[in-house]
């Protein structure tokens, strides 16, 4: 078994075409046609379903999949670690980052940074906090920023910055646009415009609900926050979002106010893979970011 082989498999079924996989490879289709043949007479079984002129993964394909990417991944990180012990201020950094953090927490972190290590490239990826995590037990992350912090495991390391406030954002037409200070209680006839189910947001806020005895009316869900924003601005309701947030993006539809509910805010912090070491690249990425929020 050979990476070239392995790469190419991943090509073809990323895009389930072996011509457009070919083109993708800057490779002959014969040569990637050839390639995964000689991988699935070399595993004794059948890697791909020939559906007309798509490929699709069988059941088996699937699970060597997983474990190809995290080959992969383990054999590009070795490349990158041989090279960087030689400078390691000019490998690359690979970091995740949730949607929520993206606007004022990297940036700040990376400009400090840059001073220091002006030649590291970085790879960001941003999703959920379970996306994210998941990216990290795979190996396409080796650190993440998340928030909330979640509780160590036997795969990853915690670490923990800060507690961040969360706010209520409300048109600024809206009857309480000019409180100082909200509580959930003063919001429980109104409709609410928040994250999906599965977002740590949107269950921070859920359970604050449910143990102060209310029932959200929840009329729209958006994984994005502009479109949030945009739809509480349009006066379709109200929602409750990161301090961070709307302290960094200002909006003239929308005001935000601040909630006295002490369980309504969120932890902010990374984690790392325990099983797998940083990079000398990540690990001087890694080491500055425990010294920035020390310092603050």
């Amino acid at each position: 078994m050979e990476l070239r082989q392995l790469k190419y498999f991943m090509e073809v079924a990323r895009v389930e075409h072996m011509t457009q996989a070919s083109e993708n490879l800057h490779v002959a289709q014969s040569a990637v046609s050839r390639q995964i043949i000689k991988l699935e007479e070399e595993l004794g079984v059948a890697l791909f379903e020939r559906v007309g002129r798509n490929m699709r993964l069988t059941n088996v394909g699937k699970d060597f999949l997983a474990q190809a990417k995290r080959a992969v991944n383990e054999l590009q990180k070795a490349e990158a670690i041989v090279t960087e012990y030689t400078n390691p201020k000019i490998g690359t950094v690979r970091v995740g980052l949730p949607n929520s953090l993206a606007t004022k927490v990297l940036p700040a972190v990376i400009s400090e940074f840059r001073k220091n290590y002006p030649d590291i490239s970085y790879q960001f990826m941003e999703g959920s906090n379970a996306e994210l995590t998941n990216m990290l037990l795979s190996g396409d992350l080796d650190l993440t920023f998340l928030s909330p912090v979640p509780t160590e495991t036997e795969f990853f390391y915690t670490t923990r910055f800060f507690d961040e406030k969360l706010k209520v954002i409300v048109p600024k037409s809206h009857p309480l646009s000019n409180e100082l200070t909200l509580t959930l209680h003063d919001l429980k006839n109104e409709k609410f415009i928040l994250y999906p189910n599965d977002f740590d947001l949107f269950q921070i806020v859920q359970t604050s609900a449910k143990k102060k005895g209310i029932t959200l009316d929840i009329a729209f869900q958006s994984t994005d926050f502009y479109t949030i924003q945009g739809l509480v601005g349009a006066g379709l309701g109200i929602s409750i979002l990161p301090e961070m947030i709307l302290d960094g993006a200002i909006f003239k539809e929308t005001i935000s106010i601040p909630l006295r509910d002490k369980d309504l805010r969120r932890s902010v912090g990374l984690i790392t893979a325990k099983k797998r070491k940083l990079s000398p690249s990540e690990q001087l990425f890694y080491e500055f970011i425990l010294a920035f929020f020390k310092s603050k």
